[in-house]
């Protein structure tokens, strides 16, 4: 997320909801737990926060707005939120009958983005609200597959996967990330959820998606920026809390909430698309052979028309991220595209595409335009060039599964 908005009817509106429905603000502990600690529920929405760092006020807002959204959510299902933000560490749970309380407030600062951390306080949502399905949404600043380097300086490369946590209560954005890796490591410890949603910048790249791909039956996320005001929670609980939950319906709520609805403004837009999981290994099955032919002997593949999700190649700051589906739509020729975009189509179902969106990268306010979005997937893709072997991201993307199991090491990059 990186840009904030100005509807200032809409964020009084949702305040109401401090008197009407609660919040996640930081308070005293309940006696009790809402929805009934230990009981088995159809449905356990967990919403993971990481929000010391510039994010503050807007995942805040967005507490508010998970407050307000209850009141549409099934009667068998819950909310649970873990929100790290400037004021503390805290668990809030909610339900359509029981508003959105704090339950909990940890001790100390926690550090939300470290794996250890993580997987500890998920042993205790899944141990204390159990659910015959999971869904779950991460919300904070990421930038895709990027490996965290702790030791970077500002004049570095930007190198930061998801999440900031500074450590020190401030909104500033220098702390520690989560590599994907990790992240995955983490989530694979726990049931298999219905849904991953990733309320953040980047996140819909091939290369994440199949490092997650064992955690969860559908990612969806933006290969994109997205607006700091994320998530239009309100609107979309009933769907998350659902079972099954119409993954497309989310996605494509989301977007009209940018292009058409509350969120509106000139800019307008949102990238978004939805990953059906059990279908990655025939998709980098389908893909790795013709990824071999494009950039055999180090060869970097046609990019010249081909869309970007960020504004112009500089390796000053992150790595290029281009549409999969377009980059093979404009090397490949019409036959070999045409057969592979169907094992595409059946791993990415929902392509959510707005006409433009914003990018806060290169000069501010830039206006990014979704040039063929009938040859675009919403799914980007790193592309190695040589200049990105001084900063580590080619050392980093060797580690990657995406890499490994496509046998990419036979390009020579």
């Amino acid at each position: 997320m990186n840009v904030k908005s100005t509807h200032l009817i809409y964020i009084i509106t949702l305040f109401a909801a401090l008197s009407m429905g609660g919040s996640c603000d930081n308070g005293e502990d309940k006696p009790r737990s809402p929805g009934k600690e230990g009981e088995t529920l159809d449905r356990t929405l967990i919403i993971y926060m990481v929000a010391e760092n510039s994010l503050n006020e807007d995942l805040q807002t967005d507490s508010l707005e998970i407050a307000w959204g209850l009141d549409s959510i099934p009667d068998n299902s819950r909310v649970v939120l873990f929100m790290d933000d400037m004021k503390s560490s805290r668990l809030c749970v909610g339900t359509r009958k029981d508003k959105l309380q704090v339950v909990k407030t940890y001790a100390g600062d926690l550090c939300s983005t470290d794996g250890q951390t993580m997987s500890a306080i998920l042993q205790e949502i899944y141990r204390k609200y159990p659910a015959r399905s999971y869904a779950m949404v991460m919300c904070s600043h990421a930038s895709g597959w990027l490996f965290d380097d702790p030791g970077e300086s500002s004049q570095a490369p930007c190198r930061r996967s998801f999440g900031i946590d500074n450590g020190n209560r401030t909104n500033s954005n220098s702390g520690r990330r989560m590599n994907i890796p990790v992240l995955a490591n983490v989530l694979q410890g726990f049931p298999k959820l219905d849904f991953l949603m990733f309320d953040a910048c980047f996140m819909q790249c091939v290369e994440a998606a199949y490092e997650l791909r064992f955690v969860a039956d559908y990612i969806l996320a933006s290969p994109a920026e997205i607006p700091g005001t994320g998530a239009p929670y309100t609107t979309l609980m009933r769907e998350m809390c659902s079972v099954p939950t119409n993954v497309g319906a989310l996605a494509q709520k989301y977007k009209y909430y940018y292009e058409y609805g509350a969120g509106y403004s000139t800019y307008g837009g949102v990238e978004l698309s939805v990953v059906n999981t059990s279908y990655l290994k025939t998709l980098m099955e389908t893909t790795a052979p013709l990824l071999w032919s494009l950039m055999a002997n180090r060869t970097t593949p046609v990019l010249n028309g081909v869309q970007p999700y960020y504004p112009g190649y500089s390796s000053q700051r992150y790595t290029a991220f281009f549409d999969l589906k377009n980059l093979l739509y404009v090397n490949l020729d019409k036959e070999s595209y045409e057969r592979w975009v169907q094992v595409f189509n059946m791993a990415v179902p929902v392509q959510a595409l707005s006409s433009r969106w914003f990018s806060s990268y290169g000069t501010y306010g830039t206006t990014m335009a979704m040039q063929d979005a009938a040859h675009c997937g919403g799914v980007s893709m790193y592309v190695p060039r040589e200049e990105h072997t001084w900063n580590g991201w080619l050392q980093d993307y060797h580690q990657l599964q995406w890499y490994q199991d496509a046998g990419l090491y036979v390009t020579k990059w």
